[in-house]
């Protein structure tokens, strides 16, 4: 009898952006993996409460609980503190990623560095070629 196939990696997207988070659900999920799109950092924690993701994207300015304070929360508490983190930002800072220790995906974002940070955290494995448009 065969196996189920194994669901694939999950990516938590954390973006108050809908049309942001929307075109990343479908660039994560067209790579072939499955993405949780949540608006805030509060949604975040109450999501990793029950999942836990291979990656987290996180845009740094939120309403609730923006991106700096969710990501203190998640270096502080063990059981999170080793799910990569990649802050997603149009904030031109370079020294963003320095200062919270993460990964730094620059807006508006570029589909081939996303892909790539995907294979690297995830595993290119499950990825698959994009649809045609």
């Amino acid at each position: 009898m065969a196996q189920p196939k194994p669901s694939p990696p999950a990516v938590l997207v954390i973006e108050d952006d809908q049309d942001v988070a929307m075109t990343i659900n479908d660039v994560v999920e067209e790579r072939g993996y499955r993405a949780i799109c949540v608006p805030n950092g509060k949604a975040a924690l109450s999501v990793l409460e029950r999942e836990h993701p291979a990656l987290m994207l996180v845009d740094l300015f939120m309403p609730v609980m923006n991106g700096a304070e969710f990501l203190k929360v998640v270096k502080r508490t063990p059981s999170l503190a080793a799910i990569p983190r990649v802050i997603m930002t149009a904030a031109n800072d370079p020294m963003i990623g320095i200062k919270e220790d993460v990964t730094v995906l620059y807006k508006p974002v570029d589909f081939d560095a996303l892909t790539r940070l995907l294979h690297m955290y995830c595993g290119a494995h499950v990825a698959q070629a994009p649809r045609a448009q």
